[in-house]
Order: structure tokens, then sequence, then C-alpha cells
């Protein structure tokens, strides 16, 4: 039987920046991988070269992510939000801004999509969206009780477990320490400076799941430069190319259910069990 991965992220670029090598992955063993995107990533910065099109930054944004999700194996699935912006935004205050939007309305859509897709395995961001991001943030206070409320239906085909993702602090602090030989400040972060890294990155004992993903690297790496309106590398970019497949050759969740604690035997697989 076919397993499915059901992931809901914030915004185009996620799914490649974030945990690509996973979907690619599991994409390349058979699974029926499935990428959700909250939002149209129309508040976020661009890079150089793509000013003039901030007016149509939606449309652009749509097309990069669909190749993206094209080479890393999976199918999309739109949920048509607002992007609400960072911390402190103006775009925050939009009433169609996706953090403005009905709690359980937006609750009501995912579990209609888990409906759909019958997923064995679901994650989404982690309670602080990785870096403090409104949209990340209420990804997970939608998804989670989402899970809940389908799991609790007792369909018997799921879904089964629940994921975070999760990025450790030990990883945190190389960067900043390679970022500080670089003469940079790791409390200005982003293009917009406005990003503390400092203020990111779990406690190691919290994360019980560490995939192998160096088998699906290179389309990671290929989906995200598609995604040139937000400079096409991720956190890999600023390490040297000889050091990012071994750097970054895992990608960390946090079992939410059934729960895992510390202590617990660790996952080198999400359908570790099923």
């Amino acid at each position: 039987m076919t397993k499915t991965l059901l992931c809901v992220l914030a915004h185009p670029d996620d799914e490649s920046f974030g945990t690509g090598g996973t979907l690619a992955r599991y994409a390349m063993e058979g699974v029926d991988v499935h990428i959700a995107i909250a939002t149209d990533g129309a508040a976020g910065s661009v890079a150089e070269g793509y000013e003039e099109q901030r007016s149509e930054l939606a449309a652009v944004r749509e097309q990069e992510l669909r190749r993206a999700v094209e080479i890393l194996g999976g199918t999309l699935h739109l949920l048509g939000f607002r992007d609400s912006g960072y911390i402190n935004d103006p775009n925050n205050k939009h009433p169609d801004a996706f953090i403005n939007q009905d709690l359980a309305t937006s609750v009501a859509t995912v579990a209609d999509l888990i409906r759909k897709v019958k997923p064995d395995v679901v994650y989404t961001h982690d309670s602080t969206g990785g870096y403090w991001h409104p949209d990340h943030i209420r990804c997970y206070e939608i998804t989670t009780p989402a899970f809940a409320q389908v799991q609790a239906e007792g369909h018997a085909w799921g879904p089964k477990k629940l994921y975070y993702t999760a990025f450790p602090n030990t990883r945190t602090k190389l960067f900043i320490a390679i970022l500080k030989l670089r003469g940079k400040d790791p409390t200005q972060m982003g293009r917009n400076k406005d990003i503390d890294l400092t203020k990111i990155g779990l406690d190691p004992k919290l994360i019980g799941t560490k995939i192998n993903i160096r088998v699906g690297w290179d389309k990671k790496r290929l989906a995200s430069a598609e995604h040139g309106s937000q400079g096409g590398g991720g956190l890999a970019g600023y390490f040297p190319k000889f050091l990012r497949k071994r750097l970054f050759g895992y990608e960390q969740f946090i079992r939410a259910y059934p729960a895992w604690t510390y202590g617990d035997p660790k996952e080198t697989d999400l359908f570790e069990g099923l």
C-alpha cells in the first residue's frame, strides 16, 4: 500500500528551503507527497532584480512554487490565504491576512484537506514558527487541531502521526559563529534586517526525529533555486559549497503525535512503526 505524506507550510519557498530534502527523499521512495502552502508570499521581501515585480509578486511566487514542487515530486495544494508579513509588518493588520482569518474556519480548511488526501503522516511548523513568523505560527495553530479532529474521527486510513519541523540551537550557534567570522551581525539578518538568529533554535532534547536527506539534496538545491524572487538559496547559501551537503544533510522534526519525549528511541523515518 502506498504511503502518503502531507505537509502544511506557510509560504512559497518553505517547502524547498526548509524540508525540501525530506519531501524529495520520500517522493523518490514512492511515497505520495502532498504539499499545502497557506499563503501567497506576496508580503515578503524581494531579491535584487525583482523589485519591479512587487505588484505581481503573488503570481511570480506561485509560478516559482509550482516549478519547485514539480522538482521535489509532490502534489501542490494552495490554501489561498494572504501573506501576513513578518513581525510588526503593516501587512499584519490587513483584514485579509492569514493571521486575521477566523481560526475555526482555517482549521476546517486543513481538516478537509486531510480528509481529502488521507495522509499517514502530517507535518507543519512548530509553535515558534522556526523564526517567529506569524504565518508559520498560524500554520501550527490550525494544523494541530485539524489533525486531532480528523484523527479522533477514527478513519481506518489515519492520520497516524503528526510532526513539527525543528531547527536545533546547536546548528544556530554554528551559523552565528560563521556569520561573525564574516563580519555579519546575527541579530540583524534577512533583507529587512529584522530576524534575530540568537532567538532561533530549539533544545536538541525536544527533537526525536532526524531524517537523512542526502539522497534528496540535489533536488532540494534545484527546487530552492527556482525561488529566485527570494534569493534561491536558503540558509545553506551562506556556507561554502563543499560544506553544505555535510552540514545540511539532515532535516529534523518533533513528533507531536504520538508524543515523543526525551529518552525515547530516536527516529530516522517519519513512517517508522507504520
